[in-house]
């Protein structure tokens, strides 16, 4: 069964928005309708407002007389002549404080949810929400007479009430906490050795002997001794014992870090209603 899924955005060019992305998505344009009080957004427009509708026929712009005209003339060709529920003038009041509506044709039932998902991704507002803060500032029901909003009065009743949040971001730097710094010097040790040294000495001998001579004794000669004496010989061999090395070691620790952040919450009260409305919903066409 055919149906129709209207979404309901704070402005024309919300709406206009999520049309595109629906198209991305596979929806044909001719499929959709855009309708607003404004041509554009409203948040900047002024003066007297006309009715923008996307046909679903030609893809021609369509613009009626008046603020809310195109809008009616929408909700009878989807509802015929019977008579309108309550909710649709919940609708009209959305258009009249410078919302728009995108209505989406949906052929099969697997495409609702699809087509549902997208329009909330691009900002659809819950309806319910929305009227339930309109009654709290005296809405009752929709006036067809009554004017559609200025831009000043659109910018005053969408006040933002921000939600802050302060998140705690931990980062890191590099402190001086001290150091070494090494020397290398040159050390004079005094030291001693016992060392054996020998000595050799001539030694000269007469002893009395009383033989016959012979012609070898007559001979002349020499004879020479030298005389030896070993003293300390120092020689110095330099041999590395020992290596001083200098460098750095890393090391890591967890420190848990306690602090409070700061935020605000804005409480959203819900009031009840006539009727429990979707601000995205499907709507059974009925039979020509």
């Amino acid at each position: 069964m055919a149906q129709t899924i209207i979404g309901v955005f704070d402005s024309f060019a919300d709406a206009e928005r999520a049309q595109s992305r629906l198209e991305s998505e596979g929806i044909a344009r001719a499929d959709m309708e855009v309708h607003s009080s404004t041509i554009g957004d409203a948040n900047t427009m002024s003066g007297d407002p006309t009715t923008r509708s996307v046909t679903n026929d030609t893809g021609e712009d369509r613009v009626h007389d008046g603020p809310v005209s195109g809008i009616e003339h929408f909700f009878k060709r989807l509802f015929g002549s019977i008579d309108e529920p309550e909710e649709i003038g919940h609708y009209h009041e959305a258009v009249r404080r410078g919302g728009a509506l995108l209505s989406v044709e949906v052929a099969n039932e697997t495409s609702v949810e699809r087509v549902r998902d997208a329009l909330y991704a691009e900002g659809a507002v819950d309806i319910d929400s929305r009227v339930a803060q309109w009654r709290s500032a005296g809405y009752t029901r929709y006036d067809r007479g009554a004017p559609a909003y200025t831009a000043d009065e659109i910018s005053a009743e969408r006040q933002a009430f921000p939600v802050v949040r302060e998140s705690l971001e931990v980062g890191k730097r590099a402190v001086q906490t001290g150091g070494v710094r090494v020397y290398a010097r040159v050390t004079e040790t005094p030291v001693s050795e016992s060392v054996s040294l020998r000595e050799e000495h001539a030694t000269i001998e007469r002893r009395a002997v009383d033989r016959p001579a012979t012609a070898a004794d007559l001979k002349e000669g020499s004879v020479e001794i030298r005389e030896t004496a070993e003293e300390p010989v120092i020689t110095k061999t330099a041999r590395v014992v020992e290596e001083v090395v200098v460098g750095k070691e890393a090391s890591s620790r967890t420190e848990t870090v306690n602090d409070t952040v700061r935020g605000t919450e804005v409480d959203v009260e819900r009031t009840a209603g006539a009727d429990d409305n979707l601000a995205v919903r499907p709507v059974d066409k009925p039979p020509r």
